[in-house]
């Protein structure tokens, strides 16, 4: 079977009945080893890949209501209706990776070998209470699953790619043996990248190394489960026109171990445990890969993030009803420094600030989510779930700077009144979901909840004070609460689909970043979100169909119009599919953007932008695909409005980062 990039337009339970209250679910399958029943609970097009991604957070622009910041060629932010950041859920396993560096040159996904993963989840909105807490923007599950294995008790893949303006190459591998009983599995990929031009022929800093690669074993051993993996991610050298440094690295250790008990204990009908440490190493400076600054003194800031956590949960079937409850920790140590090196030769020879002094979050929670199907028709879901954060800076009265004097207390005194360093909430989240089964072909899907995000490391507490400028986190500052509605109409007639979803989410003590002066800082607002998603598909004639996807979202806030909200944007897709092979064009539009917020956007609207690319897709053989297309055809220059501005420390003026011009692409799969 070849293997495929997979999109679905929606979730549904056989013959559109109820559909377990996860509507709200896409899926983006990377190996498409299944037949697509139509009686399975996820609907997929089989559309191939459709364009060169190289970046997880890339990968999931394709995904209606989605975007990304680009900050070059890798730490792509993935943004959902509107929401970034910490405001999503990333799950990467079971186990969450908080990146290392305070300017987000790389986000969780930026560490995810996204080509070895067997699916990729997204969930808009707060719609379960079982992953985690926060995740009002939605949440992001990458899992590898389970192998199944034919009489030679292995299986494989190998992948080639090549992607031209940037000469970006690709090879990635991915093999299992094993029986029924138990299974390993090894992956790698290296991808090496230089640097891309836009539509105008400019340069655009992008390049980076990337190394990926990790084993997983698991096993039955009677009615329990059992299966350990081990991930490493090696990122080097990489450019970024998105943000005042470069990163001579970045690297990311993850391992994880996963138990499943699938036998009845009195009401208990299974059990399951998620264990995982992953550690994040990062270096970011002005010097090492190109001279950001003609100063005799260079500027470097080497931090580090480890995450550990896991979750207990229990399952109980009735007759009509599920109930999952359970216990989640969550654990986070940050540390970042900030120092002059006088001869730009490594040496860190004066600490000038502790831009993360030694932070420490915790977060803690008690869930239970029920699910009751009511009748033939009427599906329920309520979940709770109770959260204890505790966070801390534990160097904030350590000295930094020029004699000493730059403490992250002093400078939480010096902006809020406050030498505070600690903060600790207790929390409660709430969803309640309605689903109704309007006729054969049609289903209605409703969701209310209310959800809790807590701050980061550096809305809290980061403290960084340099050159006349500083950036210092707020001790005081509040948890958001997300109040959010949203309703979806959905139908599905054969092979035709549309949906449509409204949503709403009232945001009380909304974190926001502002400037004041030569500082920038954080303070808590009121704000609202709110948007529409369309989506429908339809073959057309012989061969020929077309699918298209429409997504708009508006934030305001007490202080004007939200940062980083993309503007009205449509993609439409026609293909046509043949025996063995298949060739498709994709258009997308995005509207001009005026609505910004002038201490984080490009001070200026955004410019809309239509862009064409064309690809295709030939099965030589039950085992090898090639897939190809060109990207940007019409060579234009152009930029989404989402930009890096917001979460870097070194250069705060936003950067609007064009994306590339015309590409060549080209990708091989051979399958045994």
């Amino acid at each position: 079977m070849k293997k495929q990039f997979l999109l679905t337009a929606f979730a549904m339970a056989p013959a559109l009945g109820l559909a377990n209250h996860d509507l709200a679910i896409e899926l983006v399958e990377v190996t498409a080893e299944r037949d697509l029943d139509p009686t399975a609970d996820q609907i997929f097009s089989d559309a191939p890949l459709t364009k060169p991604v190289h970046d997880a957070g890339e990968l999931l622009r394709s995904v209606t209501g989605m975007s990304a910041t680009r900050r070059g060629g890798r730490g792509f932010e993935p943004i959902i209706r509107g929401q970034s950041q910490n405001r999503l859920n990333i799950i990467s396993d079971g186990a969450f990776n908080y990146g290392a560096c305070p300017g987000r040159m790389d986000p969780p996904t930026t560490y995810v070998g996204f080509d070895s993963f067997d699916q990729v989840s997204v969930i808009k909105g707060n719609r379960s209470v079982i992953y985690g807490a926060g995740g009002s923007g939605g949440t992001l599950l990458f899992e590898h699953q389970r192998p199944e294995f034919d009489e030679s008790g292995y299986r494989g893949n190998v992948r080639l790619g090549y992607t031209g303006n940037s000469d970006l190459r690709s090879a990635a591998v991915d093999f299992a043996a094993g029986n029924d009983r138990g299974f390993v599995r090894v992956f790698g990929e290296n991808i090496e990248s230089d640097n891309y031009d836009d539509g105008d022929g400019n340069t655009v800093s992008s390049a980076f190394d990337s190394n990926s690669f990790g084993v997983i074993v698991g096993g039955d051993i009677g009615n329990h489960y059992l299966e350990a993996s081990h991930e490493v991610a090696n990122e080097e050298d990489l450019f970024y026109a998105g943000n005042g440094m470069d990163a001579p690295y970045a690297d990311s250790t993850t391992s994880r171990f996963k138990w499943d008990y699938n036998a009845s204990i009195g009401p208990v009908d299974a059990l399951s445990l998620n264990l995982y440490r992953s550690d994040v190493t990062h270096l970011m400076d002005n010097y090492t890969l190109r001279p950001r600054n003609a100063m005799p003194n260079g500027m470097a800031a080497p931090s580090s993030s480890d995450t550990w956590g896991g979750r207990f949960m229990a399952t109980l079937n009735g007759d009509n009803s599920e109930w999952r409850v359970g216990i989640d920790h969550r654990a986070n140590d940050r540390r970042a420094d900030l120092f002059m090196d006088a001869g730009k030769d490594g040496s860190f020879d004066m600490l000038v600030s502790r831009m993360w002094p030694d932070i420490e979050q915790r977060l803690t929670g008690l869930f239970a989510e029920l699910d009751y199907k009511l009748n033939a028709v009427d599906e329920l879901r309520v979940g709770v779930r109770y959260d204890q954060f505790r966070s801390e800076a534990t160097s904030s009265e350590k000295p930094a700077g020029m004699m000493g004097a730059a403490t992250p207390a002093n400078l939480y005194q010096a902006n809020y009144g406050t030498r505070s360093n600690k903060a600790t909430t207790n929390d409660l989240g709430l969803v309640l979901g309605w689903d109704r089964k309007l006729s054969e072909s049609t289903l209605f899907s409703t969701n209310l909840s209310r959800s809790v995000r807590h701050p980061d490391a550096s809305e809290n507490f980061i403290a960084r004070s340099a050159m006349g400028k500083s950036w210092v986190g707020n001790p005081n500052i509040d948890p958001e609460i997300h109040q959010q509605l949203d309703l979806t109409l959905l139908s599905r007639q054969g092979d035709s689909h549309w949906s449509a979803t409204v949503y709403w989410d009232e945001v009380t003590d909304y974190i926001e970043r502002y400037n004041r002066g030569t500082a920038t800082l954080y303070r808590n607002t009121n704000a609202q979100l709110r948007g529409v998603e369309l989506e429908a598909g339809k073959p057309l004639f012989g061969g020929v169909s077309a699918r298209v996807g429409i997504a708009y979202t508006e934030g305001e806030g007490d202080n004007g119009d939200l940062a980083n909200i993309s503007p009205l944007q449509a993609t439409t897709h026609v293909d046509y599919q043949r025996d063995g092979w298949s060739v498709g064009v994709q258009w997308i539009v995005a509207d001009r953007q005026n609505r910004i917020d002038v201490n984080n956007d490009v001070p200026e609207e955004t410019a809309g932008f239509g862009v064409v690319n064309i690809y295709g897709n030939w099965e030589v053989t039950d085992a090898l695909s090639l897939e190809a297309g060109v990207e940007n055809v019409a060579d234009k220059n152009y930029a989404y409005h989402v930009n890096t501005a917001s979460s870097d420390p070194f250069d705060p003026t936003a950067v609007r980062v064009n994306e590339p011009g015309r590409q060549y692409w080209i990708k091989a799969r051979y399958q045994f």
